[in-house]
This record gives structure tokens, sequence and C-alpha cells, in this order.
């Protein structure tokens, strides 16, 4: 048994998704293979979620840099911890899970595919003859003006589709909107025929998760990449409610073989594991208890935050996205985003880019932190948020409400 607690495991966690004293990795596939996946998202208030992400872990980041590495084959996109690039080496494991029979899936999944089987025979054809396509290069029979994912034309349905099935891949995105070809001319051919059976599967996705996480429960374990779905789901004896029990027999299996060891947290009723290997680097922070001096804002899709109820257990904050919240019953804003400090989560803002006056506002900012730790806090914030404002080619801040009140002032001045 090996013994830690929940200050190390926080540090140890920070350090490896790369959140220290800089960036840590120097391109786009470097940091999506340190950390498995990168979330894409479609709010733009501030520079949409993959870019702040990446912006965070990749030295001189701009946000070209993404689409360069998909058009470049050093990443594909699909559905990892939600909408993802990954790295392009793991394609045979996704493909597993997108062979999976349809009758498989939720009755809404069975329920689109079977209304749209017909369509996507025509539209993978379209593309087949004509290249690669997006959505905007078919009409809508309905002529209605559409919006919202709830709401989509049958030919993007259709694609979509085609995508998770991976009969079709995303080459490329112009303006944020996918452009398709088939999967054989889209992924390199040693990957597309790379074959995996089910038992290295689940092993990956394991290993790859706890890797990312360096420490996690059963639980948590089922969240980082999605995995209860890429290694578990393989029938009705598996449905969510189960899973946890079949991640402790699959990380039973992989003690015995000396893969992976147990942790015991003091002042944690948790039971942590980690992988075997990565037993030095956890004594390394341990021993050494690192303490990075700079700050982080952590949009709300970053991998340090996926998982809410982690982030409760090792940071005891709670993270609530409330942009899809009426604003009349929003807590704390629109786009909360926590402020990381000293490997822990200390505050959060609200910012809003308003390009139109070259401005960054922040319409709330909160930080918790005792009143002898908030002097050097308000010095690594005030750096980050004029980093943060050089990032989106900003030329002022603004702040609209703060907690304490003195970070109004003290971070414009």
């Amino acid at each position: 048994m090996v013994f830690s607690d929940i200050p190390t495991l926080r540090a140890a966690f920070t350090i490896r998704q790369g959140l220290d004293d800089a960036p840590s990795w120097t391109s786009v596939k470097q940091a999506v293979q340190e950390i498995a996946a990168v979330q894409i998202d479609t709010v733009s208030v501030v520079a949409r979620s993959h870019h702040l992400t990446l912006r965070n872990r990749v030295k001189d980041y701009e946000p070209g840099h993404v689409w360069k590495a998909l058009r470049e084959r050093q990443v594909f996109e699909t559905w990892a911890h939600a909408c993802s690039v990954v790295p392009i080496e793991e394609y045979p494991y996704y493909w597993h899970h997108m062979q999976r029979d349809p009758t498989t899936y939720n009755s809404w999944y069975q329920k689109l595919y079977n209304e749209h089987r017909d369509l996507m025979d025509v539209v993978e054809a379209r593309i087949r003859n004509e290249g690669p396509l997006s959505s905007r290069d078919f009409e809508d029979p309905s002529g209605k003006k559409r919006g919202g994912f709830w709401d989509w034309k049958p030919a993007k349905v259709a694609l979509d589709l085609l995508w998770t099935r991976g009969r079709i891949a995303v080459v490329e995105r112009k303006n944020f909107q996918r452009l398709y070809d088939l999967t054989e001319r889209a992924i390199p051919s040693k990957y597309l025929n790379q074959e995996v059976d089910r038992d290295q599967v689940w092993r990956f996705f394991l290993e790859r998760s706890l890797e990312c996480l360096v420490t996690s429960t059963p639980r948590q374990l089922l969240e980082y990449i999605s995995l209860r779905n890429y290694a578990l789901d393989y029938g009705a004896e598996q449905r969510p409610k189960n899973r946890t029990k079949i991640m402790e027999q699959l990380l039973a299996q992989l003690e015995q073989e000396d893969v992976v060891m147990r942790i015991d947290v003091s002042q944690s009723t948790q039971q942590y594991y980690i992988l075997t290997r990565r037993l030095p680097f956890l004594h390394q922070i341990q021993d050494r208890r690192y303490s990075s001096s700079r700050a982080w804002f952590l949009n709300p899709f970053d991998n340090l935050v996926w998982d809410r109820q982690r982030v409760r257990e090792l940071f005891d904050m709670e993270i609530k996205l409330e942009a899809y919240v009426p604003p009349a019953k929003r807590q704390f804003g629109y786009y909360i985003t926590p402020i990381l400090w000293k490997h822990n989560l200390i505050g959060r803002i609200d910012p809003k880019a308003d390009r139109a006056n070259k401005t960054l506002i922040l319409r709330n900012v909160e930080v918790t932190l005792p009143r002898n730790q908030l002097n050097d806090a308000i010095e690594a914030i005030g750096e980050e948020l004029q980093r943060f404002k050089d990032f989106h080619n900003l030329d002022q801040i603004r702040i609209e409400r703060a907690k304490p009140a003195k970070l109004k002032n003290a971070l414009t001045s």
C-alpha cells in the first residue's frame, strides 16, 4: 500500500496536466499526446475552449495551430470526452466504439439511425464522388431556418451519424465548420488497418486515463475520456449503474499483474489507484512539495475540471456551467472560469471579450483565500489577466464585480 495525501494528489495532477510554472509542451501534437484529448466546444464569449486549453499547455500557441494539426493528420476528431481531438496513433482503439452494432445504442440514437439510413448512403456517395464536403454543401428540403443542436437539417444529422460510425472523418475545419471526407482517405492506412482486440481496448483506455490523472478512484476513471463507453460498453449487463463495480474488477486484475497499486490517502474515504510505473513521480511530488507561483485561468471544459465530482474531492470547489442557465438564475456568471494557483483552485472569473471595443470584461471575479495569501495571489492573477488579454488581442481590462472588493482596483491598476 502507498500512502499519500490530498495536497500531493492535487500537485501531481496539475503538474501532469502541464500546469506548473509555464506551458509545458511545444506543439499541439505533444500536448494532445500528453493529456489524451482536448475537448472542442462552440461557446465563443472568449476564445473557444480548445484554444484556451491548449493556450495553457503549448508554448506560443495560436488558434490556427490545432486545425493545422488536424489537417496534417497529427490528431483526429472523435467523441472522447465529448467532441475532442485525440492523437492519430490512437485511432484503432476508438474504432472499436465506432463499429458497435447500432441496436446496442440508446433508443434516441437508434431512432435517428433508422430514420436516416438511406440518406446516410446518399451523403456518403456524394463525398466519395465529389471529395470533402461540409454541411453547407447539402440543401435543406424543408427550406426553413434551422437553429440549435436539436433542429439540424437531415443531411447534417446524416453527416454526424456517418462520422460517429467511422464511415467519414473530419479532415479540416473552416470557420469552425467541419469538412468531411471518407475515412479511408482521411486516416493513414497504418492506423486504419491496425487491429486491436477487446482486451487491448479496455487496458489501453484504463491505463491512458490513469496516466493522465496520476491517481484516481474507480469512478473517476470512468469520466476522463469517457472510459465507460470505450472500454466497458459491450452489453446490457454493463449498464451505467454497474460500471464502477466493473472498473473495480478490472483494477483488481491489473493489481494482480502489478500494473496498478492502491493508495491510502489521508483524510479521504475514497480508494485511489496509481500506475505502478508512476510511483516515482508521485514520490517526487510528495518529497519536494512543488508550489507553482503562476496563476492559470481554466475554461469550464479544461481537462483538469472535466469531472466535477473529482474537483470537489481533490480541490474542494463546486464548479457549475451556467452558460445554459437563464440569466436570472445564474449564481455567478455565464462562463465560469476557475483560477488555479499553487496547485489549488482559489477562485473564479466570468470573462467576456468585447472585441468591438478591444476590451476584456470580467463580469465577475471572486477569490476565496485567507488575507495573508491574498496579495501574492493578486499579483499572480494580475499577470495571468494580462496574458489572457494579450492572447485575445485586446487592449484594456474592465472589471464589473469583484469579491473581495479590493480585487477590482488591484487587478486593473
